[in-house]
């Protein structure tokens, strides 16, 4: 089942509005996490975006051996 409620990024309302917030025309988006499972076949790729982008905080120590580990190699 599809979930029917957003949430504005811009001024946090929820509508049923599927393309834009009827109170400020920002950006909607769903609400809700994504539905967990212990067999994530994509955790690997979401750590890396994370990685990547500069979003996941570690040091620079631990930040090279996961790109190591999923590279096979050293990298930037």
């Amino acid at each position: 089942m599809r979930s029917l409620l957003r949430r504005c990024v811009k001024c946090g309302a929820y509508t049923l509005s599927r393309d834009r917030c009827p109170r400020c025309g920002g950006e909607v988006r769903v609400p809700h996490p994504p539905k967990f499972s212990p067999e994530d076949r994509y955790q690997k790729y979401r750590i890396l975006q994370k990685l990547l982008s500069g979003r996941l905080p570690l040091g620079e120590e631990a930040r090279k051996k996961i790109l190591r580990e999923f590279y096979g190699g050293e990298s930037s």
